[in-house]
């Protein structure tokens, strides 16, 4: 039995207690003051039920009841029988919850029908990207009927994310929302991912993989960062990723400190930006040791036999985070980048919550202003050009995206996307007789082009997503910017809706944006390619790229950027 139950059960049976001989005393005072205490009894029972109502503890609940109508009479002898019974009553709640092997069970199951009911029911991109319903419930219903028996956490998270991965959408996630769940769910994750055995992989632009973020004590056999895996355990490293359970799966580990999750890895919507992960979880695939085959400093090929030395999460983490690293700064700050260099850092699309919650055209002129007065001063201490970093944009607000462009985009009009008439009657959005969405008004902007004839690059990767996928198609498309990255952005746009279960919340785009031809903006369709990035100048990943970010700790990014400026 739950330690809260048990406090809650002894509290209130305690209080009766107190209740029986408060009856005897307020009957000798002869005051009625003395009656509010016959409430304390449910509020301590209401206090328990803020951890979530049980029927297990329905004995509780109406011993609770009971006992409260001693304060509907002023007459000792019923008050301490109402005391009495009430307190009887709550202590079967103990027997019943012993015996109940559902007590406190989460509801996993109910929580899987009804969120995804829920997203069958308004997730915009089904047609869009194939989805089908009935597949999907078919697939997933005996796993969380099987999770909701064990009541294992750390199984629900993987199978949600598993199920999220189905979607190739980075506005598809689950999060959880019961503290104690947080954990087994991070263990999951760590057991799941593997062993480490010191070093990750990643994808080289030529195809191959390469060695990353690797232990010094790999030196003895050659293997430093850079060196070329040709196998792993005997087969190549896509295919092992491929057979490790979180591959194509959305999965995040918590901060249980912070209660906030931190999302590692993605079923990415654009094909592109899946191959270019292809390699990392391979690193992980393993028992107590792997056979790997590298190529040494002649070209010739090699073997090894490395031990496993703890968790993979770690090193994985460590490997993501330096790939995608980005300029340490806030939100919408500028940075000095060389001599005649500025960079804005955008980590998420929104200024205050004003302005975000505002439809007004001069919601945004606050920042609009201050970006305006700092490119100015910086104009007047020799600054021509600027490099955008849109890394890791986590999204926001479009209508802030439009005020940033605006201010580079060269002086004249620019479209940025359409909306989608919404259906007041059906509570839809509306579809004509052929099933496309009914173009609505189109999104515009005016041009300011601030920097003259400066120039600007913008920095982006798979992490860039939503309105961070909006800015990335409206930048590349201007003549004075250049977009570039190791990869394309993530390519999700559609807005993002949530609903609520009893242990997570699932989010999904349910807000329809159109491009000028009245088709879904930028999210991929089947075909897994995403309509932005087309633009991008994509940075190859190869040898020089992975010595610059693990050998040498620089911002490779940020030094081809200020390599194409110079020239």
């Amino acid at each position: 039995m739950k330690l809260m139950d048990i406090t809650a059960v002894t509290a209130c049976v305690a209080a009766c207690g107190g209740l029986c001989w408060l009856a005897g005393y307020a009957d000798r005072v002869k005051s009625t003051k003395w009656k509010i205490f016959w409430l304390i009894v449910p509020l301590l029972a209401i206090g328990v039920s803020k951890h979530g109502l049980t029927v297990s503890l329905l004995p509780l609940y109406l011993g609770a009841v009971i006992a409260a109508l001693g304060f509907f009479t002023e007459r000792s002898g019923i008050r301490r029988r109402l005391a009495a019974a009430g307190a009887a009553c709550m202590l079967l709640s103990v027997p019943v919850c012993l015996l109940n092997p559902r007590y406190r069970a989460k509801d996993y199951l109910g929580d899987f029908e009804k969120l995804s009911a829920c997203m069958r029911e308004h997730y915009v991109l089904t047609d869009h990207k194939g989805i089908d319903w009935d597949a999907l419930y078919a697939k997933y219903q005996p796993k969380f009927a099987e999770i909701d028996r064990t009541q294992d956490a750390g199984a629900n998270l993987l199978t949600w994310g598993a199920f999220c991965g189905e979607f190739h959408d980075g506005h598809v996630g689950y999060t959880y929302s019961i503290k104690e769940d947080m954990a087994p769910a991070n263990q999951a994750i760590r057991e799941a991912l593997g062993h480490d055995y010191g070093l990750s992989l990643m994808r080289c632009a030529d195809g191959s993989f390469a060695a990353v973020h690797t232990d010094e004590s790999l030196a003895e056999y050659g293997i430093r960062n850079g060196t070329v895996i040709t196998a792993w355990d005997g087969r190549s490293p896509d295919e092992v990723s491929k057979a490790s359970p979180l591959y194509d799966v959305n999965f995040f580990v918590y901060d249980e400190e912070k209660e906030e999750p931190t999302l590692i890895m993605s079923s990415y919507p654009d094909m592109d930006n899946e191959i270019f992960w292809s390699g990392v979880l391979c690193a992980g695939v393993g028992g107590d040791s792997v056979t790997v085959t590298y190529l040494d400093e002649n070209g010739a090929e090699q073997t090894a036999v490395l031990s496993q030395c703890g968790d993979y999460l770690d090193r994985l983490t460590g490997t993501v985070k330096t790939v995608g690293q980005s300029v340490e700064t806030g939100n919408l700050m500028w940075k000095r980048i060389g001599r005649t260099t500025a960079c804005l850092r955008i980590k998420g699309m929104s200024f205050d919550m004003k302005s975000y919650n505002s439809a007004e055209d001069d919601a945004y002129d606050e920042m609009k202003n201050e970006i305006r007065q700092q490119i100015l001063e910086y104009q007047q201490d020799g600054v021509k050009d600027v490099i955008i970093d849109l890394r890791g944009n986590e999204g926001g607000s479009p209508h802030m995206v439009n005020g940033v462009t605006a201010m580079f985009a060269p002086k004249g009009e620019h479209y940025c996307l359409t909306n989608c008439v919404w259906d007041e009657q059906n509570h839809c959005w509306a579809k004509d007789a052929s099933g496309r969405y009914v173009k609505g008004n189109d999104i515009v902007y005016q041009g300011e082009q601030l920097l003259g004839d400066g120039r600007i690059i913008v920095l982006v990767d798979s992490a860039t997503v939503s309105a961070g996928d909006i800015m990335t198609k409206e930048m590349e498309g201007l003549e004075n910017v250049a977009v570039i990255g190791f990869t394309e952005p993530n390519g999700s746009s559609q807005a993002v809706g949530m609903k609520a279960g009893k242990c997570g919340t699932l989010s999904f785009s349910n807000c329809v944006v159109l491009d000028e031809n009245g088709d879904i903006a930028i999210d991929s369709g089947i075909d897994r390619q995403s309509g932005d990035g087309d633009g991008v100048e994509i940075i190859p990943f190869d040898g020089e790229a992975i010595r610059a970010l693990f050998d040498e700790g620089r911002d490779y990014l940020m030094d081809k950027a200020l390599e194409m400026l110079e020239r």
